[in-house]
């Protein structure tokens, strides 16, 4: 079992990513803040406390270079100059004065800049926000991050992602994605915008309002409740409702560990589906059996495992040609 990290010691590491978010990361270094933050709940806020005695502790010294920050990985020089040991001792020991300025900060400096998050075609990806919320990226999805003093804004280019929003009354959280705009407080939820198929928005905790561009009143989605909208609607008004059982919501984001879910999908669906997930393509050329739908929980990574089990349900032959799996009805004779 790995030793529990010192408390002493992530507050002196929140110090160093601290004093490197203020001179800006490059793509590397904030590969490894995200692989930082995610490995141990109380790094979040040590991270905010240390920003927040950074902020004020730039009111007492000068704008001449402070600190002079390594490289992610690299330890600080252990004798900084009398300037520098001025503010480093505040970040790293003001704790009296970081409890009564976290509640002040608005957001970690990396996140008030439009930063882009993105996974790669068969990884799930779960990355904290550093508010104490937490996306979770489908396979091949990317978003935009912004959060700034009146509200925390992500943009949804593509793919899929769920969303685990901390509370902050006064900063709302929105989700803006192709025509709508998705506004939160404290609740959880997904949003797919994979091209092709339909808009769906899967409520799992609290509620979230949506939005259309074109339509001034919000649509209020509850918890275990999905809505879909066609691609290309403007209007809130025209997305459809339905409720769905609290285990109907579990298996809709079975995704998360991995896991797709069918519940009379047709099989050319879920054939698309498993693209994204990389591999083998699996073709279905015959028009019926592309139609027929497809129930069960299936590994997202072992196409060639769901076509097998796909053609004993139905009856069809599985042929390996190259990179696709081709499933075609049993030909039947007399």
């Amino acid at each position: 079992m790995t030793a529990r990290e010192p408390a002493k010691v992530v507050d002196e590491e929140a110090a160093a990513w601290t004093a490197r978010i203020d001179r800006g990361l490059d793509f590397a270094e904030q590969a490894a803040l995200d692989q930082w933050l995610a490995g141990d709940r109380r790094r979040i806020g040590a991270l905010a406390r240390a920003k927040a005695i950074w902020v004020h502790a730039e009111q007492a010294v000068s704008l001449e270079p402070l600190l002079a920050v390594p490289p992610a990985g690299e330890s600080i020089d252990a004798s900084p100059s009398p300037r520098t040991l001025s503010r480093r001792n505040a970040l790293i020991g003001g704790g009296a004065l970081a409890a009564g300025l976290v509640a002040a900060v608005a957001a970690p400096a990396f996140l008030r800049r439009p930063t882009v998050l993105a996974s790669g075609v068969g990884e799930i990806r779960r990355v904290p926000l550093g508010d104490g919320s937490v996306v979770t990226l489908d396979t091949d999805s990317t978003i935009e991050v912004r959060f700034g003093d009146a509200a925390r804004t992500v943009r949804l280019r593509s793919g899929g992602a769920f969303f685990e929003i901390a509370a902050d009354r006064l900063r709302p959280f929105l989700v803006e994605t192709g025509n709508v705009i998705l506004h939160a407080t404290s609740s959880a939820f997904s949003v797919d915008a994979i091209a092709g198929l339909q808009l769906s928005i899967l409520v799992s905790r609290g509620h979230v309002e949506i939005t259309g561009k074109d339509s001034p009143h919000p649509v209020v989605l509850a918890a275990n409740m999905r809505a879909t909208m066609r691609a290309g609607e403007k209007r809130a008004d025209a997305i459809e409702l339905r409720p769905i059982a609290p285990e109907e919501v579990d298996r809709a984001l079975s995704w998360r560990s991995g896991m797709l879910a069918f519940e009379g999908e047709t099989l050319a669906a879920a054939a698309a589906m498993f693209r994204r997930y990389g591999g083998p393509a699996i073709e279905v050329p015959d028009p019926a059996l592309a139609r027929a739908p497809i129930t069960g929980l299936f590994a997202a990574t072992d196409p060639a495992g769901f076509a097998r089990a796909i053609a004993l349900s139905l009856g069809a032959r599985v042929e390996t040609d190259g990179d696709a799996i081709r499933l075609s009805p049993v030909a039947r004779t007399g």
